[in-house]
């Protein structure tokens, strides 16, 4: 079973990771600018990158629900259960994208395409159903208020994001990658602490 610390250096975890994700983007950025694709070895870094940020998050669902309470226990499964369809999603799409897609010539995530369109759901729709489902399980208590607050603006960022590809008007999406990108980290890092305080005061009782 989980621990309340394994949730808290899962938390910091996603941020250690969220912070080189975007140092590596911004050294592609460099590199190639705005108006051509990012290529490897920058992309395979990125994707690379993807794949590791997927575990911790995944983790602090499960640190979550194995200490959630009877009362929250059934949106705290619910969240877990879109937690790993959400990590097996985008690591899915990533292993595609780092094998098979580049011995055949096709890598690269571009709308519109099929891998791109399942790492939409793993991020924007199967995520953000996590961390609102997460922000509904946990305890109606003051010590809880601010990491019911971050997650679920960064679950409904997510959410949100997902109108982009169904107009058919991408810049909209970027509303969930603000959800994913700028939120998440903040949210992992305030959840980190929410998992600290959970685990000293069980070590008090």
């Amino acid at each position: 079973m989980l621990s309340a610390a394994a949730g808290a250096r899962a938390g910091r975890a996603v941020v250690v990771v969220g912070v080189a994700y975007a140092l590596v983007l911004a050294a592609g950025m460099v590199q190639y600018g705005l108006s051509v694709p990012i290529g490897d070895p920058i992309l395979a870094l990125m994707e690379v990158l993807t794949i590791t940020s997927a575990l911790p998050v995944l983790v602090q669902f499960g640190a979550f629900h194995a200490g959630t309470a009877p009362p929250g226990r059934g949106r705290s499964s619910v969240a877990l259960g879109f937690a790993a369809l959400f990590a097996l999603t985008t690591i899915g799409v990533h292993v595609f994208e780092l094998t098979i897609g580049r011995a055949t010539g096709r890598h690269g995530l571009v709308w519109p395409s099929v891998t791109y369109a399942f790492e939409l759901l793993a991020w924007d729709v199967l995520l953000g159903l996590a961390l609102v489902f997460a922000a509904m399980a946990l305890p109606n208590d003051d010590g809880s208020r601010r990491v019911r607050q971050w997650l679920l603006a960064t679950g409904v960022c997510c959410l949100l994001g997902i109108i982009g590809p169904l107009v058919d008007n991408m810049r909209l999406q970027l509303i969930g990658v603000f959800g994913y990108a700028v939120l998440l980290p903040i949210a992992a890092w305030v959840w980190a602490g929410w998992f600290r305080a959970i685990g000293q005061a069980r070590q008090q009782r």
